[in-house]
């Protein structure tokens, strides 16, 4: 579980989401590059098949409510870099929420999954997800596939999005979490320890 500073909480998906996630999928249609109608033996399917490089996990609440998924994949664990996306249940997308939750997804990627480079893609008639991911998260435009993406008998522009982790670390809204957005540790507390402990040691190695 990572607990973040703004309210949101994170777990592994397990089989006992499938249900609520085929909902999610068909609320977010429109916002999604997946076209494909899909059933619960499906979504088994999917589960099932998920890879080392992939991660999936759950967005809930303060309430233990579950209100979207946060996505990992294309994951190279050596190099240090994904692909981010997500998505959040329809009767929770208001902004402050929506804000928080996917904050939370990214900087899981960075403060858990030590990330060097996270990336993601949005439509280019999406404006809010443009907003959110450039304007909020501070991603930067890194270039455009043309008409990568078909919905309803056209085809758009898929936007390639991309930030670094030391432009992460330098973001206003990271520092105002003074660089730690996970509940559970606190840097300026860790280096408290440290000083502590190596002023503990400093004092004995003279004793002797």
């Amino acid at each position: 579980m990572y607990a973040h500073k703004d309210g949101i909480k994170l777990r592994k998906l397990h089989k006992g989401d499938l249900h609520s996630l085929l909902k999610l999928k068909e609320e977010s249609w429109w916002g999604t590059h997946s076209t494909l109608i899909v059933n619960i033996e499906d979504q088994l399917k999917w589960y099932e098949c998920i890879s080392h490089n992939q991660l999936y996990m759950i967005a809930e609440n303060s309430d233990n409510k579950p209100i979207g998924i946060a996505c990992y994949t294309e994951i190279d664990w050596f190099g240090r870099s994904l692909n981010i996306s997500g998505s959040i249940y329809k009767e929770f997308r208001k902004m402050n929420a929506v804000k928080c939750s996917f904050s939370c997804g990214l900087d899981f990627a960075f403060e858990v999954l030590n990330m060097q480079r996270v990336g993601a893609e949005v439509l280019e008639t999406h404006s809010a997800a443009q907003h959110l991911e450039i304007g909020h998260l501070g991603l930067k435009v890194e270039g455009r596939r043309r008409k990568s993406v078909y919905k309803s008998g056209k085809y758009y522009d898929s936007i390639m999005l991309g930030i670094l982790r030391e432009e992460w670390e330098d973001h206003d809204r990271v520092k105002k979490h003074k660089g730690c957005c996970n509940v559970n540790f606190d840097h300026e507390k860790a280096q408290s320890c440290i000083n502590r402990f190596n002023r503990v040691m400093s004092g004995e190695i003279g004793d002797k």
